[in-house]
């Protein structure tokens, strides 16, 4: 059901994306951003085969190009590319080789799992003051971002000794399209300054920016415990330059 909601949002915002795009004006001003942001995740897994989600640092970084839609210079529309960085620690299982699996809760091994994605956002930007007279704005953002996952890494320990180091694909419950294929949603409030010589290019902008993944990922081994299902939602602030 999740993944034919999420397919069902897909097809929606690809088709406003569109009939935004058409009513922008034919010169529409654009200019690039770069962007920063330190994260903090808030983690849920699977607690029938583990426990204690713990967040490691997490980063991300953006580029992204903007375009100026209508006359107003209030609104824009962002696509880019972003590179996020996170990960958790959690207790679960570890299962030796030709041991019998069993599931008594004891939970006393630590995992140690860093996610790599590529992500490829699509956002709306509304500016509470005009662009171009207005040194100040603050503003909000409503984005769409696919979500690529990168092979992940992960360490098993048991009261600090290192027993494996593991290199991961990781997959999504729900995939859109491909096992590696899912998104985000994001909503976003922000500050920007701007510099009134030149509009579209000069600024800096901060904000927070709150996203959440449609769809679950897990990995599978031979020594942990099945169905480790995780999700997240992510608090970053972003901190960006236009130019």
């Amino acid at each position: 059901m999740t993944g034919i909601k999420h397919r069902t949002f897909f097809v929606l915002f690809l088709i406003a994306f569109v009939n935004y795009a058409l009513a922008a004006p034919p010169k529409k001003k654009s200019s690039y951003l770069m962007s920063l942001s330190p994260t903090l995740s808030f983690y849920s897994i699977n607690t029938n085969h583990s426990r204690n989600p713990f967040p490691h640092l997490a980063l991300n970084f953006g580029f992204k190009k903007e375009f100026r839609v209508g006359n107003e210079y209030k609104t824009s529309v962002l696509v880019g590319v972003d590179y996020f960085f996170h990960g958790l620690s959690f207790q679960s299982y570890y299962f030796k080789p030709d041991s019998i699996k069993i599931y008594d809760k004891s939970f006393g091994y630590t995992y140690s799992l860093f996610i790599h994605e590529i992500d490829l956002p699509v956002q709306f930007k509304y500016l509470f003051k005009r662009e171009d007279n207005s040194l100040f704005s603050p503003y909000i953002a409503l984005g769409y971002h696919l979500r690529y996952l990168l092979p992940g890494t992960l360490t098993v320990s048991e009261n600090g000794q290192v027993l494996k180091r593991d290199a991961l694909n990781l997959s999504f419950k729900n995939p859109l399209i491909s096992h590696k294929l899912n998104a985000f949603v994001s909503l976003s409030a922000g500050w920007q300054m701007s510099n009134l010589h030149n509009s579209s290019k000069g600024s800096f902008f901060v904000e927070l920016n709150l996203k959440y993944g449609f769809s679950q990922y897990f990995f599978q081994t031979d020594y942990s415990a099945s169905s480790l299902y995780i999700n997240a939602v992510h608090l970053g602030l972003v901190l960006g330059v236009k130019f």
